[in-house]
């Protein structure tokens, strides 16, 4: 460590006089800008422990919300590291689902007037 310091000395020797200056002749100046300086190293620590803390938040939280609605229908165990398919059918059951089911208008019948169009090419 301390020939890190004397390596910063070396390196900026005009900082060094300026920081013993502020040391020497206004000390109080001197414990404003080393907390300024404490608390912005603080928050440069601070920020992307955060971060990370919300992001592994938002992944758990994703994670429960797919375990719910039960994603893709698979679950993993990671006892075994096991992927089963959930509700698996046996190998040639076939189903059937229906697609004559029209869906429910979005526009109520009392509304305007039905138009039917008929597209004429015109020659010229």
């Amino acid at each position: 460590m301390i020939d890190s310091i004397i390596n910063f000395i070396q390196r900026n020797p005009l900082t060094t006089i300026i920081i013993v200056m502020l040391l020497v002749f206004a000390p109080s100046t001197f414990g404003v800008l080393l907390g300024v300086i404490a608390i912005v190293l603080l928050l440069l620590m601070a920020i992307p422990l955060y971060l990370l803390y919300r992001v592994r938040r938002a992944s758990r939280k994703i994670e429960d919300e797919a375990r719910q609605s039960g994603a893709g229908g698979y679950t993993y165990s990671q006892r075994s590291y096991d992927y089963t398919r959930r509700g698996a059918s046996q190998e040639g059951d076939v189903k059937v689902y229906s697609t004559t089911e029209q869906p429910p208008k979005r526009v109520s019948d009392s509304v305007g007037d039905y138009v039917d169009f008929e597209e004429v090419k015109q020659e010229k």
